[in-house]
């Protein structure tokens, strides 16, 4: 649905004429206007640039294969039974991994671990450099866990959905840990900080 602002005078309910005669500015009135049926891929992109996200490494584990990437399309579905959903492109070498051993985990990073982040984010990086900086254990899964992270989720797979270019998958937290720790944001292209307001 797209919101456009007329700019015409309109009638002021009473509600606004007492605001105007206190020298408040009168609300515009707001109408609806015929939306299409999607929008562009530059105008989706551009918004989801300002939104800040939670940074995670997303890494999962098939026999002596393990691999992951770095991802903020990550969330809490559920309390009970504990569910979090993931959203993982098809061409990751990660998809397959998750496919196949019906399992992930979700580790949130802490905003001194921004390097982790770059090296799952780029391109062409063999699983070895990937892993080379951080130090990896396991938990229920076999899912490799980083230690030092904000917070991390074990999870098996319980369902999986395709969409677009994307596989969602809905994973039962069988393991977490957790630190009390500044978290790494990311925003408009740019890793970020926490900061107080205030």
């Amino acid at each position: 649905m797209v919101i456009a602002r007329n700019t015409r005078p309109v009638p002021h309910s009473p509600v606004q004429a007492r605001s105007l005669a206190h020298g408040a500015d009168p609300m515009p009135e707001i109408m609806e206007m015929p939306a299409s049926d999607s929008v562009s891929e530059a105008d989706f992109k551009t918004a989801m640039r300002q939104v800040a996200s939670s940074v995670a490494v997303i890494t999962a584990r098939s026999g002596r294969a393990r691999n992951g990437l770095t991802a903020t399309a990550v969330c809490s579905v559920s309390v009970d039974p504990p569910t979090m959903l993931v959203c993982i492109n098809r061409s990751a070498t990660a998809d397959g991994l998750i496919d196949e051993s019906g399992a992930f985990a979700i580790n949130f990073l802490a905003d001194e671990q921004h390097r982790i982040a770059r090296l799952f984010s780029t391109a062409k990086l063999s699983s070895e450099e990937r892993f080379a900086e951080g130090r990896w254990t396991a938990l229920a899964t076999g899912s490799p866990v980083l230690d030092g992270a904000v917070a991390t989720f074990d999870c098996r797979v319980v369902e999986t959905v395709p969409s677009g270019t994307h596989h969602i998958y809905f994973g039962r937290v069988v393991g977490v840990t957790s630190l009390d720790e500044e978290a790494l944001l990311y925003r408009d292209g740019s890793f970020r900080r926490l900061a107080a307001i205030g």
